[in-house]
């Protein structure tokens, strides 16, 4: 009688996911202590720091985030003195973002990645292992039954 031995993967794949978001979590807490802001609100000034002038929804798309969680998001950055809004001289409706000089100086004490890990550890990746990746995480959401299915542009995983 040939008792097959169980597969482990699964168990060993979820072991991973725990030490993805341990590390991203121990990552975020370190930015709140050393900065008294959130990860998401780092990333966000060194976007707007590295494209002055960028337009929030240029700011959401870069970081994959819902236009409103995005302004929510802006809005802390703008009353910590952090960032500023002008208006653009060529079109008044269009609010362009600036980081403050007290921004600038808040950026360069920042714990690195400043994307945070996960970020960061993505864009690192190789084309065909991030396409590996995309594919594999799709299949999975696909035979999960209860699905966030806006989750993907909410909260950003600093807020988690």
């Amino acid at each position: 009688m040939n008792i097959e031995q169980p597969n482990y993967l699964d168990v060993e794949v979820l072991k991973q996911f725990r030490i993805v978001f341990r590390s991203v979590r121990k990552h975020f807490q370190s930015v709140e202590q050393e900065l008294g802001m959130s990860g998401a609100q780092l990333w966000a000034l060194s976007e707007i720091d590295a494209q002055p002038g960028l337009t929030l929804s240029v700011l959401a798309k870069a970081m994959s985030l819902h236009q409103s969680t995005t302004s929510n998001l802006v809005e802390k950055l703008v009353s910590s003195g952090l960032v500023e809004r002008k208006r653009s001289s060529q079109d008044a409706r269009s609010v362009r973002l600036y980081p403050t000089q007290y921004g600038v100086d808040k950026l360069s004490l920042a714990p690195h990645p400043v994307k945070g890990l996960l970020p960061d550890a993505l864009g690192r990746l190789p084309a065909p292992a991030l396409a590996r990746l995309h594919e594999s995480l799709s299949a999975l959401l696909d035979t999960m039954s209860q699905l966030e299915l806006d989750a993907g542009e909410s909260n950003p995983l600093s807020d988690h």
